[in-house]
């Protein structure tokens, strides 16, 4: 497993060289196994009380939540509990009954059993086909046993908070609609997949994004909104996911794996077909995540398939002792000495370790064969090479995808390798090796490329925070006009009945048709709020395109502005309150003096 090195937690993302001691903790502690789960909220708070007794500064729970996942590969969420008492669990892990805190655990979460009126049972373990850590045995009483009956099988979260800046940054009531309207399309596609109602899923689709009006969809192609609803993108083709194929180890046939791939594929037309028309940006926004989302489901159906084929292997005893011998024949024999004949890596004292880490990860495999049956006790130890090799070693995202490149490129070659030899010398056990290989370089590009895939969903996050302004009553230029005619973005939100205004220009001059007035341009860049008074102020760019120049003022409600061009023209602005039924902004010339 992970080496044992001291915590030191910081909570950013791509340091997990720095939590070496989480990881280890975290193995030593919990196991995966089928049907069982833990409360993210009660091992968190196991965790907080092991940092204050050993003066360890703790990581937050978005941190924590991300070790857990790095530690146990593919591991579900579920919701559990009665409405308005509900918590979320980690699907698929228990705690060890060696483990040091295992009477706590007890103690705590009967407590908030209690505390919340769930009834939930201890119950014994009849399946430890799943359990990756090499336990034995699953003690008398382990953790709750989950009720998939009526309990969603993905956590789906809003992002309320994001919701309510962008609905101060623009709209408030079309913000808010559009977000209710976008949680409810995801919660209604998921409830289909669940309920198997796949072909409904195109009419879902299509009757979505069909429906939208044009000022909807202006504010659904601005950036930050855009980055708002990819957030809950991922989380609907996660939900999808975990629904289709919550584990590729599960045992499903093949013609449900087909079925699988080619849902995803129609999911994908079904959803381009659906945005045809749509501003570029939301093509590209959604095109991408559908495409990580296919990507991601037909990784997982293929391995289910290669680890069918691979359990009927590793159950015939003859033919596991046979690809075992063969293995340490090529081993003793030099075979893979790769030393010299290994691509290109960083010239520097660090190859012939990169080289051993391989052999050391394949030696670790082919010592198994033999001594277990289950195929998850094999793709464990791989984890927990990756872990120690890729994983622990980086200190930033740019640095584990180095790693973790480099690492898949000298693990095919070694591979590869094995195979050459197995063809020329070991015919015999060629085939069971030819499995075995395909499986483990699968596995490894599984774990890694969804690694990556997390650490770009959590950069979106970080970038929609950024895209949020320290001052949220301020509308952008550009921004002002993707809202309705009857209400003003920020006044929306500071009054939402208050009526809107119009802005009038005004000609000072002799000259009934001055010369040069149509080059001249108003524009409404936005909407202030004075902190300090408590005023209303309405931001306004004058432009003179034939002179090349720019006024740009603020002005309260009611009052004027005189300004002066460079060839002599004089403008009066003036802002009022008007019916909602006339129009927000107009130009108008006049020969009046004033």
């Amino acid at each position: 497993m992970a080496e044992d090195v001291p915590a030191s937690p910081s909570g950013g993302v791509g340091t997990r060289g720095v939590h070496g001691g989480i990881i280890q903790w975290l193995v030593d502690n919990f196991c995966i196994c089928e049907g069982y789960s833990v409360p993210r909220c009660l091992m968190y708070e196991i965790y907080v009380e092991t940092c204050g007794h050993n003066a360890q500064t703790q990581v937050n729970p978005a941190t924590f939540g991300k070790l857990v996942r790095l530690v146990f590969p593919d591991l579900g969420t579920r919701r559990l509990g009665t409405r308005g008492s509900a918590r979320y669990h980690y699907d698929g892990i228990c705690i060890k009954r060696s483990s040091f805190f295992y009477a706590q655990y007890c103690y705590l979460l009967g407590e908030k059993r209690d505390h919340s009126g769930d009834i939930i049972a201890f119950e014994k373990s009849t399946n430890y086909n799943s359990i990756i850590q090499q336990e034995g045995t699953c003690e008398n009483r382990s953790p709750i046993k989950t009720d998939p009956i009526g309990s969603p099988l993905s956590e789906f979260r809003r992002c309320p908070f994001w919701e309510q800046e962008l609905a101060k940054k623009y709209s408030y009531k079309m913000m808010a609609f559009l977000a209710d309207e976008y949680y409810n399309y995801c919660q209604e596609i998921l409830q289909n997949v669940r309920n198997q109602e796949l072909e409904r899923v195109e009419d879902l689709l299509t009757s979505f994004w069909k429906s939208l009006q044009q000022d909807t969809v202006m504010l659904m192609s601005l950036p930050d909104v855009c980055q708002l609803f990819k957030c809950y993108d991922v989380q609907l083709y996660k939900g999808i996911e975990d629904v289709l194929l919550h584990d590729f180890l599960e045992d499903v046939s093949i013609q449900y794996l087909k079925s699988v791939r080619l849902f995803s594929k129609k999911f994908k037309l079904w959803l381009l077909n659906a945005l045809e028309g749509f501003p570029a940006l939301v093509q590209i926004s959604k095109l991408k995540e559908v495409t990580v989302f296919v990507k991601r489901l037909r990784r997982k159906t293929y391995l289910s398939n290669m680890a069918k084929t691979m359990r009927m292997v590793l159950k015939n005893n003859k033919r596991v002792n046979v690809l075992k011998s063969d293995l340490h024949a090529i081993i003793n024999q030099g075979a893979l000495d790769t030393s010299k004949k290994a691509p290109p890596s960083n010239p520097c004292s660090t190859a012939d370790l990169e080289t051993h880490t391989e052999m050391q990860c394949l030696s670790s495999l082919i010592s198994l064969l033999g001594t277990s049956t289950d195929l998850s006790v094999f793709l464990n130890c791989l984890s927990s090479n990756l872990q120690a090799f890729v994983f622990q070693p980086s200190r930033n995202k740019e640095e584990f995808i180095k790693l973790a490149a480099s690492f898949q490129l000298r693990w095919n070659f070694l591979l590869t390798t094995v195979s050459k030899a197995m063809t020329l010398c070991h015919r015999d056990s060629f085939g069971s090796w030819h499995l075995f290989h395909l499986l483990l370089l699968e596995y490894v590009i599984h774990i890694l490329q969804s690694c990556i895939e997390e650490e770009e969903d959590d950069d979106d996050v970080e970038n929609l925070k950024e895209m949020l302004p320290d001052d949220q009553s301020l509308v952008q230029p550009d921004q002002a006009t993707f809202h309705p005619p009857d209400s003003s973005p920020a006044l929306a939100y500071d009054s939402p009945h208050m009526d809107p205004h119009r802005v009038m220009l005004k000609h000072v001059g002799q000259s009934r048709c001055p010369v040069g007035v149509n080059s001249v341009f108003l524009r409404v860049l936005g909407f202030l709020v004075d902190t300090d008074t408590g005023d209303k102020l309405i931001q306004i760019l004058l432009e003179d395109k034939a002179t090349e120049s720019t006024f740009k003022l603020s002005l309260p409600v009611g009052q004027e502005a005189l300004v002066t061009l460079k060839d002599g023209q004089k403008f009066v602005i003036h802002i009022s309150d008007v019916p909602q039924s006339s129009e927000n902004i107009f130009f108008r010339e006049s020969n009046a003096n004033i």
